[in-house]
């Protein structure tokens, strides 16, 4: 959608980025309040083998070993919102992919950190959480746009795919180790 004519300009990129960071962030303080009410059913140490136990298993469905259902919109974000012009449009566009809500997400570990979140997350914690997240789908999309038009991004992508989900896996479970451990 940022590569049609009506998105032309750097402009468009930025505020789309900037969506995609205040979607998140207001999606991980959502599950930071949700969280803290949830909390109170069970001490920490039960959220803490429950979360570990998650985990585990969506790490080994990000890798084929498990397969269940996760909860998500499978479809993306309608093209409309460009009605609202060069910099609602695009802001409006990220926000509502940074929130995950309304758009299919492939990876298991957003899930994850979702629940890492709802479950073990202070403030500071849940902000990080969502700046890091909208962060990493703008460089994803900031990524994309700097390939031409001619798949290269793609080709790319599932040349190195299985590579890109062990480290991001590897990289996933080394924080949540540590969160877990803390």
């Amino acid at each position: 959608m940022l590569n049609s004519s009506v998105w032309r300009g750097r402009g468009a990129r930025y505020f789309f980025c900037t969506g995609l960071v205040l979607g998140a962030l207001t999606t991980a303080l959502g599950l930071l309040l949700a969280g803290s009410l949830l909390r109170l059913a069970a001490p920490e140490t039960v959220w803490r083998y429950v979360l570990a136990a998650a985990i585990g298993a969506l790490a080994l469905r990000e890798f084929g070993v498990l397969r269940f259902w996760l909860p998500q919109n499978k479809r993306l974000v309608p093209e409309h919102v460009n009605r609202h012009g060069r910099v609602f449009g695009p802001l409006q566009f990220g926000f509502e992919m940074g929130t995950s809500m309304r758009t299919y997400t492939p990876s298991a570990l957003p899930h994850a950190a979702a629940l890492s979140v709802a479950l073990l997350a202070g403030p500071l914690g849940a902000v990080a959480a969502g700046i890091g997240f909208g962060l990493g789908r703008s460089a994803m999309t900031i990524g994309n746009l700097r390939y031409s038009d001619d798949n290269r991004w793609d080709l790319a992508w599932i040349a190195h795919e299985r590579l890109i989900r062990v480290m991001l896996v590897a990289g996933f479970l080394v924080s949540a180790g540590l969160l877990l451990a803390g």
